[in-house]
């Protein structure tokens, strides 16, 4: 009996002299290498023990310069410099690094985060009023406002000078600001275009250093792998090179507010890895937004007080449980395609009962359970607000740029995007979206890929192997976990576990050699499998 959820893609055996290069690594280690592109031993050493190459040291984003001018002339007049943030795991930490880097060099700083559900992603023109009523003359945005055109036009005429900080893709037209970085601008020349926004604060604080020697980059490389891990960018090169060296800062347990995060996810005792961020820590950071206000969790990163770090880490994961049970009630009511015969392109549901701080959850799971793009919103009295997530054979953002004129706003990128829309347009949106979503997909095989790294047998996975995989940190997107492949395998005591008997518990075995293993969300397959 088979039951195949994924495509597999087998490893091609290593050529020869690419296998002769790699000797001196375990067999299971050098296909992983040559999976990753790598062909020499010197190449697997940099990759596997990387060390500090300069990453571009003698480059810099387009306008670095220009920003680190209008920000000492901020600090040489006195004037009050507001930093914009996001609800978000990347803004949160974006906002973080850079308030507490320029709290080293002035006192006069306004950090604001938006609320999700008065005030949604990205700049508003009431915040920018109150901001500018505050006192604020410099208004600097951390990985959102590279499409606010409009709202950096409002907050050039109320005299505020910009500087936008981003990472999300930009439309034809940049802002009318003093200066924009990002990576992803098209007249920027910096080699990096996958920066998370939390990346391109890093790399404005940098230039600050050299500035400021006072403030020291190294100090917030913690935060920097919290977001870049949490955003999902891809871990090579530089962004690799960033976050293994903030897993190691993380693991140091340097900073009281990551160390309070660490004990409510019961995570103290044991190494840091990426999975644990992933899953652990950036569910917990984004809970506070998705549910309230994001203004917590950017209080108890920038605190160093025991206290009160306890109290807000306890806070910010009674959050994330009832995030949790928000979001189980809303899958089983959105997830109503499982008896479909046929399943329409791309998945769409609204409902003025969904939380919209849970949709792009909830879209996640859809998108992962049929390998289809979603959308999933909350319709309001007026106007609905959505969150999207994506396949990558299908460019979310460029979808919607098709029809913008629908949207009220939008904004993100080929994987995850948001929007908000008057009611009056849904109809149309779903019809045009559907059809757009028919005619890209057209002819693609319905199952995600699994890409196998390597087949073994259970004698190969060894502690020396295990070693060796620990250095593959920091593991996600484009240096995913390994994955190996093993054949003929006995299955026994295969048992439903969870508090919704959504996964499998059960013992594997090769003939000479047994595992425990546990299939996560596969606890429904237990019925169709048959008895062991």
């Amino acid at each position: 009996m088979s039951i195949q959820r994924y495509k597999w893609i087998e490893p091609k055996p290593i050529p020869e002299n690419i296998a002769f290069e790699l000797q001196d690594f375990p067999k299971p280690l050098r296909d992983i290498l040559y999976r990753r592109e790598i062909s020499t031993s010197s190449e697997a050493i940099d990759f596997l023990l990387p060390k500090a190459k300069g990453w571009y040291s003698s480059l810099s984003l387009l306008h670095t310069s220009k920003c680190c001018q209008l920000i000492q002339e901020a600090i040489d007049q006195g004037q009050k410099i507001a930093i914009y943030g996001d609800y978000d795991a990347d803004g949160i930490t974006s906002l973080s690094a850079l308030y507490l880097a320029l709290s080293k060099i002035t006192n006069n700083l306004i950090p604001y985060i938006p609320n999700r559900f008065e005030e949604g992603y990205g700049l508003n023109n009431q915040a920018i009023h109150s901001l500018s009523q505050q006192g604020a003359k410099l208004l600097i945005t951390v990985d959102n406002g590279i499409r606010s055109t409009k709202e950096v036009d409002y907050a050039n005429s109320l005299g505020l000078i910009v500087i936008i900080t981003d990472h999300h893709s930009p439309a034809q037209n940049l802002p009318n600001a003093a200066a924009v970085l990002n990576p992803k601008s098209l007249d920027d020349p910096y080699p990096n275009k996958h920066l998370a926004g939390v990346g391109v604060v890093y790399k404005l604080i940098c230039a600050l250093h050299e500035i400021y020697p006072s403030i020291v980059p190294e100090d917030y490389l913690d935060l920097v792998a919290l977001g870049t891990i949490a955003d999902v960018v891809p871990l090579s090169g530089e962004n690799r090179f960033l976050a293994r060296n903030g897993l190691s800062r993380i693991n140091q347990r340097q900073r009281q507010g990551v160390v309070s995060l660490l004990g409510v996810s019961n995570l103290l005792n044991r190494k840091i890895t990426s999975s644990d961020i992933s899953f652990q820590i950036a569910p917990r950071l984004n809970a506070a937004g998705r549910l309230g206000s994001a203004y917590e969790p950017f209080q108890l990163l920038t605190s160093s007080d025991p206290t009160t770090c306890g109290f807000l880490a306890q806070k910010i994961d009674n959050l994330n449980q009832k995030r949790k049970l928000i979001g189980r009630d809303m899958i089983n009511h959105a997830d109503d395609y499982s008896a479909s015969e046929t399943l329409p392109p791309i998945l769409i549901a609204f409902h003025e009962d969904y939380h919209p701080g849970i949709s792009g959850i909830v879209a996640g799971n859809l998108t992962r359970k049929y390998y289809l793009p979603s959308i999933v919103g909350q319709i309001g009295e007026y106007k609905s607000v959505a969150s999207c997530r994506s396949i990558p054979e299908f460019d979310m953002i460029s979808a919607l740029d098709q029809f913008k004129d629908l949207f009220l706003r939008y904004g993100g990128h080929h994987l995850a995007a948001g929007f908000t829309i008057e009611n009056r347009n849904i109809p149309s949106l779903e019809e045009n979206l559907t059809d757009h979503a028919r005619k890209s997909l057209s002819g693609i095989d319905k199952k995600p890929k699994l890409k196998i790294d390597a087949e073994v047998i259970f004698s190969q996975l060894d502690i020396e192997l295990y070693n060796w995989l620990e250095k593959l940190e920091p593991t996600g997107a484009e240096n995913q976990e390994a994955i190996f492949l093993s054949r003929n395998l006995q299955a026994s005591e295969v048992r439903p576990v969870g508090d919704q008997q959504q996964h499998l518990q059960l013992k594997l075995a090769d003939g000479n050699q047994s595992f425990d293993a546990i299939c996560f969300g596969f606890g429904d397959l237990r019925s169709k499998l048959p008895p062991v």
